[in-house]
């Protein structure tokens, strides 16, 4: 069956660039036989652990952790099981557009692939100013990139004026107020999406004065269609 119509996907968001999807298996359950057409990227909400039974291929067991981020090109069918007990929630962002030139940046996204992170590479010059993480590289083709973003008190996530469209993932420990345009849109926490519109101004900030992480898929290519629920 489609992806959109497997029970423990429940679409959030979709146009243009992406089909966003809430993604929770229940422990000691299973999803239906789905296929993966498009490429996509997941983001695990949580630590799990899961058996992925892809069709023709061995099963393969994956452990993963709280705000890991996996790539994959899609063209498959997979039935994935929480025979170890663990609830599986994830966030799966199917990629609309043909990807090319995979690579990760300073996380390894696209399993077993090289590493190639700006932070590392500035560290290591002689003499370099020490680097900071409140946007780290993660992944980026030639038509998506994806960074973690850090806000915290006085430090906001602010672009008065955005060229590409982006997509925000918010990840556990999110405690975020969204404004675009100079107007509250949201309150997000874990596992929440934003379109954030090329063109209008955003400022992310934690409301809790301490501090949030969250993922900014942005999106290099023209304009898209207003999202729709």
């Amino acid at each position: 069956m489609p992806l959109s119509e497997e029970p423990h996907h429940r679409l959030l968001l979709q146009n243009d660039f992406v089909h966003v999807y809430n993604v929770m298996v229940p422990p000691l359950d299973a999803t239906l036989l789905h296929e993966h057409e498009l490429p996509y990227l997941y983001i695990t909400l949580g630590a799990s652990d899961v058996v992925d039974a892809i069709v023709g291929k061995t099963e393969i067991h994956l452990n993963l952790q709280d705000g890991e981020m996996h790539y994959t090109p899609g063209k498959f069918a997979h039935v994935v099981r929480t025979d170890a007990g663990l609830a599986f929630h994830n966030i799966t962002v199917e990629l609309v557009h043909a990807q090319a030139a995979e690579r990760n940046s300073c996380k390894e996204v696209v399993p077993g692939a090289a590493l190639d992170c700006p932070q590392e590479a500035a560290s290591a010059k002689k003499g370099a100013p020490e680097t900071t993480d409140d946007i780290v590289p993660y992944f980026e083709t030639d038509e998506v990139r994806v960074e973690l973003r850090k806000v915290a008190q006085g430090k906001p996530y602010v672009e008065e004026m955005p060229k590409v469209h982006a997509l925000l993932v918010a990840l556990t420990d999110a405690n975020l107020n969204a404004n675009l345009g100079g107007e509250h849109v949201s309150f997000l926490h874990g596992g929440e999406v934003l379109w954030l519109p090329a063109g209008v101004p955003r400022r992310i900030v934690d409301f809790l004065g301490t501090h949030s992480t969250f993922l900014l898929i942005s999106f290099k290519d023209g304009a898209a269609r207003p999202a729709t629920p």
